[in-house]
């Protein structure tokens, strides 16, 4: 599951009132003068030594401070995540004024400190970053330095002044000579980039090291960059490039001009056996932590649907979206219940978009979604999608993402029948695209929309309740049906159940005690526990057994949080291998570890699939070809 940053971020509301202000003496009834702030860059070093590669050393320079006291803050999360962020806490830090000399300050928390520049109106903060991959964030959230490179978001590097938000930004990176530098701030020279504000650092990526293969592409009007680290020997590009730019193609078909200046997408090739792959997508660059892979490959792994989700978030809600998000604190992590939708949205038109403009069709579309509710039930699902239970905070990363897509399509069919099939979906987003200030959307907008699109506001209640949606009634007012088929496949042969692993867990305190901080749930990590193995399939000829813990499938490891690890490998090593091929899996059994050795096997296995309706009414057909056949949400603006 992976949330985007943000494109346009006010100033944290309120936060200039925390700054010391003068009052006009003898005017008790006027506003109490503020003191301005000033328009000079914010300057951010950051310095990487090959020899220590255990941090980054940070150093923030400010003028025209003015206040006797002001607090100083790293960031709470990290955008493109719902949760806080649980990285260690920073190292030495310090603050001193122009002349070296050294000012007083105190700790409140983690991630926050009061200093008194007293008289000082220039004041250097410095600090060193740690790296860490945080249990069950994902790489692409972490902060990673190795002799050979390195990767970090600026949630992690970067802090700012309460109330000195607005301020333009540059930033600076001091590497080994033979390293290079990619990110998508403007760049002002090598090295050195700036941006609007503060509010446009916390979802920067940053990659670095010696081993970067670098591409340039022009693509839709704007620049984008593709960097790659740590490819296979001997990685041909141009299939992942091609996959790039057809992604890039169905997002700007779909919505028009980039929301963005520039476009970076990072790729990252990792050893077998490391942890944490998946990816986030952010308003002007994604990243994407990958297994290793021949270039051909990168296709049949099923990348090309990760890809366009996250780019789509350069859109939503990256151009628009709920205010908790585009006007954020990051003092605390935002309350984001309608984070469903937002995932949900960029899942259904990965699978949608390349159906309605790729020439895929209305069966490529039926299958992609076909596979959606096959992985919903095995998920423990049935036939209907709750919203209200798809909450950051309780659902895991693929129930949020695969019972969100389910919902925004039974709310596009909705749509598209209280409107006789002339709009849907895609209207609802031009609406929020264009009708969203800058401070983002709350809950009444949802009313505004129904409006514009002369619908009942009751076709949106799930955006506005949570109400619970059937999948098949859903799917009958277009004339489709669900349907199981059993088909021979080469599959695991054994149902892949989300447990807290029983015996095996052992409890996070740090995550706990974050759990607690901030209110929301704490649960041990959960695995995938084997259950319902079949006779004569490929769990079964290596002896896998109901209850066992599954780690990892040939060296990759596999788990609820390990999404895209998971479906590689299963795709990999056992759909896509020669039937009969050896296969490895490293399991846990009553909490000791063994491995198990077995060969793919070709089983009778069910599948959930939709399928049309034969004699559908006219309405019916009506709503389902307006699915496919749409000029898109650009082209209602």
């Amino acid at each position: 599951m992976r949330f985007p940053t943000f494109a346009r971020w006010p100033v944290l509301a309120g936060a200039v009132h925390t700054i010391a202000v003068l009052a006009v003496a003898g005017c008790a009834s006027r506003e109490p003068l503020r003191p301005s702030i000033p328009e000079t860059p914010v300057n951010y070093y950051v310095r990487v030594d090959r020899a220590n590669a255990s941090g980054y050393d940070v150093s923030v320079a400010f003028d025209e401070v003015n206040a006797d006291s002001i607090d100083f803050y790293l960031p709470a999360w990290t955008p493109g995540r719902y949760l806080p962020d649980r990285r260690p806490e920073v190292e030495s830090f310090s603050v001193r004024e122009g002349h070296g000399e050294p000012i007083a300050m105190r700790r409140l928390d983690a991630r926050r400190w009061r200093i008194y520049p007293g008289r000082a109106r220039y004041v250097t903060i410095g600090y060193r970053v740690p790296t860490a991959v945080e249990p069950g964030a994902g790489r692409a959230f972490a902060t990673l330095l190795e002799l050979r490179g390195g990767y970090v978001t600026g949630a992690a590097l970067f802090g700012t002044l309460l109330g000195h938000e607005s301020r333009p930004v540059q930033v600076s990176f001091e590497v080994p000579r033979d390293w290079s530098v990619a990110t998508a701030l403007r760049e002002l020279n090598r090295n050195r980039w700036s941006g609007a504000s503060f509010d446009v650092l916390p979802g920067t990526l940053f990659a670095l090291g010696d081993r970067m293969t670098d591409y340039k592409l022009f693509v839709a009007g704007k620049p984008h960059q593709v960097v790659i680290q740590g490819s296979p020997r001997g990685f041909a590009p141009d299939s992942l490039l091609k996959l790039v730019s057809e992604t890039i193609e169905l997002g700007t078909r779909f919505y028009g001009a980039p929301p963005y200046e520039r476009y970076l997408l990072a790729f990252h090739f990792v050893e077998p056996g490391v942890t944490g792959l998946g990816a986030t997508g952010q308003a002007t660059s994604a990243s994407f932590f990958l297994p290793p892979m021949d270039g051909d490959q990168v296709r049949q792994a099923g990348i090309g649907s990760l890809l366009l989700h996250q780019y789509l978030h350069a859109w939503y809600p990256g151009a628009f979206g709920p205010a908790a998000l585009l006007d954020p604190n990051f003092l605390a992590p935002p309350d984001v219940p309608g984070a469903w939708f937002l995932e949900g949205a960029a899942e259904y038109y990965a699978r949608l978009l390349p159906a309605r403009y790729g020439g895929g069709g209305s069966r490529s579309f039926y299958e992609a979604m076909g596979e959606l509710l096959t992985v919903w039930r095995q998920m423990g699902h049935g036939a209907s999608v709750d919203p209200a239970a798809l909450r950051p905070d309780t659902a895991d990363e693929g129930e949020l993402v695969v019972g969100g897509a389910l919902a925004a399509l039974v709310i596009d069919i909705a749509v598209h029948g209280d409107t006789r099939g002339q709009r849907g979906l895609d209207e609802l987003l031009a609406f929020l695209q264009r009708g969203t200030p800058v401070g983002g959307y709350h809950e009444g907008v949802w009313a505004e929309a129904a409006a514009s699109l002369g619908i009942p506001e009751a076709a949106l209640s799930p955006l506005v309740t949570g109400s619970r949606l059937s999948i098949e009634s859903g799917l009958a007012r277009a004339g489709l049906r669900l349907v199981t088929r059993s088909e021979a496949r080469q599959t695991i042969g054994a149902r892949l159940v989300v447990e807290a692993a029983s015996g095996t867990v052992v409890p996070d305190p740090q995550r706990e005690a974050v759990a607690l901080e901030f209110g929301v749930p704490y649960a041990p990590s959960r695995h995938f526990v084997v259950r319902d193995v079949e006779p004569d399939g490929t769990a079964a000829s290596a002896g896998l057994r109901d209850g066992d813990v599954l780690l990892r499938i040939n060296d990759t490891p596999v788990g609820p949080d390990e999404t895209i690890a998971t479906r590689y490998a299963l795709r990999r090593y056992v759909r896509d291998a020669p039937a009969g091929s050896a296969v490895a899996f490293d399991i846990l059994r009553g909490g000791v570890p063994l491995e198990r050795a077995g060969a793919v096997r070709r089983i009778s296995v069910t599948q959930v699939e939709i399928e049309e309706v034969p004699g559908s009414s006219a309405a019916a057909l009506v709503v389902r070809t307006g699915l496919l056949d749409r000029a898109g949400a650009a082209a209602s603006r």
